[in-house]
């Protein structure tokens, strides 16, 4: 959420008394747009770590429209993204989320941090009561189910929460801003204070990188989609001479700008691998990003290449069990696929067309998933 120069920036610590298995360092971020509230929750789950990084966004009414969770846990990595309209609507993962319809805000059952939201979206006044449907994340499962919960105001700073399927209820002690000082032996917060500037880096990758492909795309996600991760190999370049330049590449994948395009970062050699050196060596650190066209239903790519001052523009899609794309470089027809496919290996080819109609190599690319 873009934030202006009068953003109030927090960061919090919580531990978990209640079995003294977790902390939470949460970050506050809060403008003339609305608020977001961002972190990282580690607990010992069933015995083993489990770490949850957080980011949730809401309006200036505190009504929640974006939540993004990455887990780690037991050797697995998953991701669960939520989008409200404010009016009760919502999607999870792209899809309609019909089992939310009416959840007005979200509860991720790790962090004590989402307990602010109703409070400041409800605004209660001492001894007043409310009840509202929330968004119930639940760990380590990352399901979400709709949740009915109450809360009630009997003090200045203090409000009392309650399940109201379960029964479950807590007092909380909060601060101006409503989030918990001491959640009724659960959790209890250990530090807080002003947070220092985010990273330029880092914030840039958040605006550009997305949890998941856009609904816009559709069955088209699926084209690209699995190259999401990163691969390892060996390149190959192909000389007129006959002769053959080898080396050792990683090309890594996402998606990005709101999940509309994947992108890609393809380096050769790969940072571990010696650098190369002489004029023939092979050397490449460039991007591909990639989009659908729906009135044509293809793919369009642009590759651009600093390294070696390329900027190649293909079209196309999947032929078969092969992705084809087709264009020109210097005026020549060039192609591009992939084939081979499997779950952990795949073959890139990039072909050129001679005078006469051939298509003969320059590049062959054998990769293997190593993320």
């Amino acid at each position: 959420m873009a934030m202006e120069a009068t953003t109030v920036t927090r960061e919090l610590i919580w531990r978990r008394v209640m079995d003294e298995l977790g902390f939470e360092h949460a970050r506050v971020r809060r403008g003339q747009e609305g608020t977001e509230l961002s972190g990282v929750v580690l607990v010992a789950e069933q015995g083993a770590p489990l770490r949850a990084e957080y980011s949730v966004v809401c309006d200036d009414a505190w009504r929640t429209r974006r939540v993004s969770v990455t887990q780690s846990w037991r050797g697995e990595r998953r991701t669960l993204a939520l989008e409200h309209d404010g009016d009760g609507h919502w999607r999870k993962d792209g899809q309609v989320a019909e089992e939310l319809e009416g959840c007005t805000d979200v509860d991720l059952g790790l962090s004590p941090s989402t307990n602010a939201l109703p409070i400041n979206r409800l605004r209660l006044q001492e001894g007043a009561t409310a009840e509202l449907r929330a968004a119930w994340v639940r760990f380590p499962a990352l399901e979400v189910v709709p949740a009915r919960q109450g809360y009630a105001r009997v003090g200045p700073a203090r409000y009392r929460y309650e399940s109201l399927e379960s029964g479950f209820n807590a007092l909380l002690d909060v601060d101006a801003e409503g989030l918990p000082i001491e959640y009724a032996g659960v959790w209890r917060r250990l530090a807080e204070g002003p947070a220092a500037p985010a990273s330029v880096s880092q914030t840039f990758v958040e605006a550009l990188m997305s949890a998941g492909p856009s609904k816009e795309l559709g069955d088209a996600a699926a084209t690209f989609g699995w190259l999401v991760g990163g691969w390892a190999g060996t390149i190959q370049d192909h000389d007129a001479d006959g002769s053959v330049r080898q080396s050792e590449g990683e090309w890594w994948f996402h998606w990005v700008l709101e999940g509309r395009a994947l992108q890609d970062v393809f380096i050769v050699p790969s940072r571990n691998a010696p650098a190369p050196s002489g004029p023939g060596a092979n050397r490449r650190y460039g991007t591909t990003v990639r989009t659908f066209d729906r009135t044509g239903g293809k793919w369009q790519i642009t590759w651009v290449s600093p390294t070696g001052g390329a900027i190649n523009r293909l079209a196309g899609g999947r032929e078969g069990d092969r992705l084809v794309l087709l264009g020109e470089h210097h005026g020549k027809p060039i192609r591009w696929s992939f084939s081979d496919i499997g779950p952990d290996r795949f073959t890139w080819r990039g072909e050129v067309q001679d005078e006469a109609g051939q298509w003969g190599l320059q590049s062959r690319f054998d990769m293997r998933r190593i993320a």
